[in-house]
């Protein structure tokens, strides 16, 4: 598929300015200078939020696919909002550095903040009855090097690791004629071998998730076709909204097996194999995204209101911090009191507040601070293209 380069005013960022890409980010802006997504900012929140729910065990019954599906909503999510942001853009050494500051000013500061602090409050203060981030120093160097699994921390790590592996898809478009050819063919073959091998591969490696991200590559790249040849008139764009919706029930409902299960039963015995493996949970992620990509009146009801991107907005917040806030409510006796459904609405309520605030008063700041001193020099904008 041919991907012209967005037409750039001499001068001027070819990146936007507040690049929305990463589930993990926090005051993601999916604005581009054409279109804004406001329910893919809720979609984000709602995924924080599902994820916060299974992990409070308040209620009966298997909670796991509610978790699981969050983060799966989040891979589609990133590989989406990247392709949707860069692939038609040029690339060169200017945008490819601005990318990687604005990834690592995303990611680096909170995770590092809230992985150190996890660590010398299990450790040196004796808190692990707050958190399940109880860790030794050798499982600290793993997550400082993004190959970690402590709690929710792991899914961090897949996600930074495929912002690498991104610019070298980025890079595909600046070539033209057959070493094009060559390098889609050398792609797909390596994403077909990434998912056939990902039930042994380890779940902290993006390899193990590539064909999440790789839908959401593609969820992009089908809604330009769509809008080149079929665009989709407003009812349309609800139909495929209403299946999403059903998709994300079918994503979270309880199940113990794959819909479509290619691997053999030995290969795909543990819940989180199987679960991310499954191609046709894959493909829903994937629906859900494409479909809350249009803004429609029903979607900015149910996704893009104020309150959906607020939590959309501090999800990464929400993400990270979330269980010391169920850590607090549990040692305090407060699910002990309360309703299961009261309960889990004041946590909700309280890690929104938490995270609000850390997103104000430290993570926007340090993201703002961090890519300024990494991105590229000013007078280095407007420096040629790579040729294609």
């Amino acid at each position: 598929m041919q991907l012209p380069p967005l037409q750039v005013e001499p001068g001027r960022s070819i990146l936007p300015a507040d690049p929305g890409i990463s589930p993990h980010d926090t005051g993601i802006s999916t604005t581009t200078d054409k279109e804004h997504m406001p329910a893919l900012d809720g979609l984000r929140g709602l995924a924080a939020a599902i994820v916060l729910f299974s992990h409070l065990h308040l209620f009966t019954g298997d909670t796991d696919n509610l978790g699981r599906g969050g983060v799966l909503l989040f891979f589609a999510l990133s590989g989406f909002l990247m392709a949707h942001l860069h692939l038609r853009q040029s690339i060169n050494a200017v945008s490819v550095r601005r990318f990687c500051a604005a990834r690592i000013a995303r990611i680096v500061p909170l995770y590092y903040s809230v992985v150190i602090l996890g660590y010398l409050s299990t450790q040196v203060l004796g808190l692990e009855a707050f958190s399940k981030y109880d860790m030794d120093t050798l499982q600290l160097a793993r997550l400082l090097l993004f190959v970690g699994k402590v709690s929710v921390f792991w899914s961090v790590g897949p996600e930074f690791q495929f912002y690498g592996f991104f610019v070298l898809i980025w890079a595909i478009t600046a070539l033209s004629g057959v070493w094009r050819t060559y390098a889609l063919v050398a792609l797909g073959v390596f994403a077909v071998a990434c998912y056939l091998a990902s039930p042994t591969l380890p779940g902290i490696l993006f390899v193990s998730k590539l064909q999440i991200f790789m839908v959401g590559i593609a969820a992009a790249m089908l809604r330009w076709w769509l809008a080149a040849h079929y665009p989709l008139p407003g009812a349309g764009k609800v139909i495929l909204q209403l299946a999403a919706c059903a998709g994300i029930l079918a994503l979270v409902m309880p199940s113990t097996r794959m819909f479509l299960p290619l691997f053999p039963a030995a290969s795909v015995a543990e819940h989180s194999r199987w679960y991310y493996a499954d191609l046709p949970r894959v493909l829903l992620a994937g629906l859900a995204v494409l479909a809350f990509s249009y803004s429609t009146w029903a979607s900015n009801q149910l996704l893009g209101n104020w309150l959906m991107r607020e939590l959309g907005r501090v999800s990464f917040s929400i993400y990270l911090l979330h269980e010391p806030v169920i850590g607090l409510m549990r040692v305090t006796g407060f699910f002990e009191d309360l309703n299961p459904w009261v309960a889990a609405a004041l946590c909700l309520t309280l890690s929104a507040l938490v995270s609000s605030a850390v997103n104000r008063l430290f993570e926007t700041p340090a993201r703002i601070w961090l890519s300024r001193k990494l991105a590229a020099p000013r007078q280095l904008a407007a420096a040629p293209a790579i040729a294609g």
